[in-house]
């Protein structure tokens, strides 16, 4: 049976109809489907159909059966929800929406191969654009990142959608960064272009249940050092602002997007009243979640770059754009820990 944490999470989404209403006799292809967003949204998609009777086909592009088994359990006997596999560029399916999220997410990777962070990110958004030219779909959501912001030129700076920060392109863990900045220009292209209507979707952190427990990001790291009661150890000063959102948030501001987002725009998805720094975070995460029985140590290697660590970052995303389509974050950083922690406890350490 699946986690009672994700099962709980969803449910209470499902409660809001106004989320679902759109999908009604569509196809919702799903690329990234075994990584959190894409797995979480094709699990909403699959309860919302059953509770509505939305018609809804949902097919999901994966890499690995196996991962997908292990994700989808149960889901995968679902009539509405269909796996297929192969290389994103062999996708001849008939579709009314995408959510395009497949792309490399460890920083580790980003570093250690730069040039296949690029090639996949960069071919598989092309795929999808093309698919979305060819097949006439309503709306293309792309997954980037707050990631393609760089680090702001003034600190502290409020960033709305039209502002950039500064990146070094030359250095390998921009790879990532750079790749989502082009796609992101792929997507305006082509709607400009052909007429495809592509939205891009810039998502601070996101996390909650459905992240696998063997993740190590810093959210990851903190939450199971906290039900350990161990001490929660920094890498860095942990000066840089974390701007985060948590998982049902996101998917309500992907859903959002693809009902009324507007074309060759992007958007920022991210709790922007709760962006407070990782040291601050790692604080909160030892009072809610251990209760106070952990503490916070610092920890900081020499050859702390090497560790591909993104630069330490003062910036505040902004998620006004998105709030003006009429959605709001509803889950604070205290609750997403609690509720991350619950998930973690579920699925055993």
């Amino acid at each position: 049976m699946s986690n009672s944490v994700i099962q709980r999470e969803l449910t209470a989404l499902v409660h809001e109809e106004k989320y679902f209403d759109f999908l009604r006799h569509q196809r919702v292809l799903v690329t990234g489907a075994t990584g959190l967003i894409g797995s979480m949204f094709i699990k909403l998609l699959i309860l919302a159909n059953e509770a509505y009777g939305l018609d809804l086909k949902v097919l999901g592009h994966v890499r690995s059966h196996d991962k997908a088994q292990t994700i989808f359990g149960e889901y995968l006997d679902n009539e509405s929800f269909t796996i297929i596999d192969g290389s994103l560029e062999c996708i001849d399916t008939p579709c009314d929406y995408i959510l395009h999220g497949a792309a490399p997410t460890q920083s580790k990777f980003f570093v250690e191969h730069p040039v296949e962070t690029i090639r996949t990110s960069i071919h598989g958004t092309e795929a999808m654009l093309e698919l979305s030219r060819h097949k006439k779909v309503k709306k293309l959501v792309y997954l980037s990142s707050m990631e393609q912001y760089g680090i702001p030129y003034e600190s502290g700076q409020v960033m709305t959608e039209e502002r950039l920060g500064y990146l070094d392109h030359l250095n390998v863990r921009s790879s990532y960064s750079e790749s989502k900045r082009l796609c992101e220009c792929y997507c305006k292209s082509y709607a400009v272009e052909y007429g495809v209507p592509a939205v891009i979707a810039r998502l601070a952190q996101t996390f909650g249940p459905g992240v696998p427990v063997s993740d190590n990001r810093v959210f990851m790291q903190f939450t199971k050092s906290a039900l350990k009661h161990e001490d929660i150890v920094l890498h860095t000063k942990g000066d840089s602002m974390s701007n985060y959102c948590y998982i049902t948030d996101a998917l309500t501001g992907i859903l959002t997007l693809m009902k009324s987002g507007e074309v060759g725009e992007a958007y920022n998805i991210c709790h922007d009243e709760e962006t407070r720094s990782i040291a601050s975070i790692a604080h909160l995460v030892a009072t809610h979640v251990s209760d106070d029985k952990s503490k916070v140590i610092f920890d900081i290697p020499e050859d702390v770059q090497g560790l591909g660590y993104a630069p330490t970052v003062h910036m505040f995303l902004s998620s006004k754009k998105l709030k003006s389509l009429g959605w709001q974050p509803k889950v604070s950083m205290a609750q997403a820990y609690v509720r991350l922690a619950e998930y973690i406890q579920e699925e055993g350490l």
